[in-house]
């Protein structure tokens, strides 16, 4: 019996069997031999690999709090203005501190990070758990109160100089590995880990799938909001000190389109618009799929001018086939279970015909 079931984990974790995931890991394997067929000798390489990895951390984490924002029901538009606006406050404090605390100016600028992007899922969560503000709405306002700051702040230009222990985080790796991307392992299996094993990870998903019902099962809803969005904007906080430790700068600006990207990763990974369902894994998938896809179509495309088209095509390409896809399958399996349906609608509503009779 133990063999068995070693054997069927073994399979599950090899062959899912949530079709959404087979399919992403259909795209992602369609999308490797692919590129590394067009691309032999270049793709496949381990440099390569190395730089999509670093190139995705930021991405990855702002995705992962969007995520958690979608899981409830709702929506984070504010992620990349937290992002920038807590690397400039952590670059404005450090500032100061560097030439006479050393390694202490990064640990300042990294609690003052911390505390912006506390404080700002506090204003949305309040917004939207409490004042009843719609989500999309509450954080279209705070994305423009948030980036207003962040531009103020920065006169609207990049800052750099910071402490060498914070460029030395963003080009380091372990076993090749590059240290942003452990960070977002980490923050993979933390979210994970909050969704699946905590009761505010249930707690989440019913709220995502009806707000009634979680308020009805004694759930204070604009508490989970609350928390929820606190969460996200800590994340979207981490993403900043991820972004400066990368670039060396931190810009009021910077990935002003990520909020978009983070939205189509999010529902190519499978999670509900609407709330209630997804999964960590999917989205994760998502995220390399969208990645190889744009780093392959800037290999093909180099020496022929921009390339934003062409990614930002096979992204809605890519998008369109994954939802085609879904559609297609619940169609097949509400046709499946139809006659099911209907011959127990008619067996129940055969049975007080022949009691009377």
């Amino acid at each position: 019996m133990s063999n068995t079931s070693t054997a069927s984990r073994a399979l599950s974790v090899i062959w899912p069997a949530d079709r959404h995931i087979r399919l992403l890991i259909g795209v992602v394997l369609g999308i490797v031999v692919l590129l590394s067929a067009l691309k032999q000798g270049t793709f496949l390489s381990g440099r390569n690999f190395t730089s999509m990895a670093l190139q995705v951390s930021d991405l990855g984490i702002l995705t992962l709090a969007m995520m958690l924002a979608m899981v409830i029901g709702g929506i984070d538009l504010s992620v990349s203005a937290v992002a920038n606006l807590s690397a400039v406050t952590a670059a404005i404090a450090m500032a100061p501190l560097q030439a006479a605390s050393g390694p202490g100016a990064l640990v300042v600028g990294i609690v003052v990070a911390l505390l912006v992007g506390l404080l700002c899922g506090i204003v949305n969560g309040v917004l939207i758990g409490y004042l009843g503000v719609p989500a999309i709405l509450a954080t279209l306002a705070t994305l423009t109160l948030f980036g207003g700051i962040a531009t103020v702040l920065s006169n609207g230009v990049s800052l750099y100089g910071f402490p060498t222990e914070l460029a030395a985080i963003g080009s380091a790796a372990i076993a090749y590995i590059p240290v942003p991307t452990l960070i977002l392992i980490v923050v993979i299996v933390a979210v994970w880990v909050l969704l699946n094993r905590t009761p505010i990870g249930t707690t989440m998903y019913l709220l995502g799938a009806n707000p009634k019902a979680s308020l009805f099962s004694g759930v204070r809803n604009g508490r989970v909001v609350l928390i929820t969005h606190i969460i996200c904007s800590l994340l979207a906080a981490l993403a900043g000190i991820v972004v400066m430790a990368r670039t060396d700068a931190a810009n009021p600006n910077y990935g002003s389109s990520y909020v978009l990207v983070t939205i189509l990763i999010v529902v190519l990974g499978g999670v509900a618009v609407t709330g209630g369902s997804g999964r960590v894994s999917g989205v994760v998938l998502a995220l390399i799929a969208l990645q190889m896809l744009s780093t392959g179509l800037n290999m093909l495309l180099v020496g022929l001018g921009d390339s934003n088209f062409f990614r930002d095509f096979a992204w809605g390409a890519l998008l369109l086939l994954v939802i085609a896809s879904q559609a297609i399958s619940r169609r097949v399996n509400k046709k499946k279970s139809a006659p099911s349906t209907e011959s127990s609608t008619e067996s129940l509503t055969e049975l007080p015909t022949k009691g009377v009779s």
